[in-house]
């Protein structure tokens, strides 16, 4: 019996696709997110850090002695290399015509997509980037944060467990050295160990300053003898168990900065076909203001 063209045999009807996509891909940027900004003029960036050791004797000045000196300690100058981030992206002509789901103008989808990826390199490139002067052909690369960190920095044996004794012993390090006032703030550290001290019972809580209002998210926080510590779950802190194996970082938020030599921009590129090109580029480094008031620890298990 025939019911007519019925809509199984319709080639022509446009799907039911839901005009939304949705975007789960990571855009946890701390770094990028909340340290301060400032500007670099040259490719070579330096700056100057100070620091006033305790002192570890005590001698008496004899009494009616002419006065005798001694040299301080003079600031140290501390260099980075500003870094070039790109991403491109482009988009065919029939591409930029057709009726698609979700994207509105693709190439302005592809465009703020582009910027997501740019923000993500950089993040990586804060963590993990080590120094490089580049050559003909390939381009300098900055130093990141896990080779920056160097005077509070233990490898433990691999496999070691991360429990609230360490973690309170990675905290005194820092506060013997440079006092309780400077010490670290912030904690990077793998997904698997941010769960691990999410277990900590002394001064953990699961909330933070709600005036804050560069967290998007309730950030866990853990209180020790010497301040407080925000614990973020970071993709890009190195993870693996291989040498030198899953790293827990503290930094003084303060202490670090990104100068930017050019903030990221869209720049439209020539067109060679048919298609339309585009890139979002920038230049920056990292500025270390006080190495000594952050610490990093490598080799935990990263569960257990």
């Amino acid at each position: 019996m025939a019911f007519g063209l019925q809509t199984y045999q319709d080639n022509a009807i446009r799907e039911d696709l839901l005009d939304i996509i949705a975007d789960v891909s990571p855009d946890e940027n701390p770094l990028s997110t909340m340290l301060k900004t400032g500007s670099a003029s040259q490719r070579t960036h330096q700056w100057l850090e100070d620091y006033i050791a305790r002192p570890t004797s005590n001698t008496g000045a004899v009494e009616g002695a002419a006065a005798t000196y001694a040299d301080l300690t003079q600031p140290s100058r501390r260099t980075n290399v500003t870094q070039i981030i790109t991403q491109t992206f482009r988009v065919t002509g029939t591409e930029s015509d057709v009726n698609v789901a979700g994207m509105g103008d693709a190439f302005e989808y592809q465009k703020a997509k582009a910027l997501k990826q740019w923000k993500n390199n950089q993040e990586y490139a804060l963590v993990r980037s080590a120094l490089s002067s580049g050559a003909s052909g390939s381009g300098q690369t900055m130093i990141g944060i896990e080779a920056v960190v160097t005077s509070h920095y233990t490898a433990r044996n691999s496999g070691t467990s991360l429990s609230e004794t360490e973690f309170n012993s990675m905290v005194y390090d820092v506060a013997n050295d440079v006092g309780q006032d400077d010490v670290f703030d912030m904690v990077l550290t793998t997904l698997q160990l941010r769960q691990k001290i999410s277990t900590f019972t002394a001064g953990s809580t699961k909330n933070v300053d709600a005036s804050d209002k560069r967290l998007t998210r309730p950030v866990a926080v853990y209180e020790s003898d010497f301040g407080v510590h925000k614990i973020f779950g970071h993709k890009d802190v190195y993870s693996s168990n291989a040498t030198p194996g899953p790293k827990v970082i503290g930094l003084r938020e303060d202490k670090w900065r990104i100068a930017y030599l050019r903030k990221p921009k869209y720049v439209e590129l020539a067109l060679d076909g048919d298609r339309k090109n585009g890139m979002i580029v920038g230049e920056m480094t990292l500025e270390y203001l006080a190495e000594r008031a952050n610490a990093l620890r490598s080799g935990y298990a990263q569960t257990g």
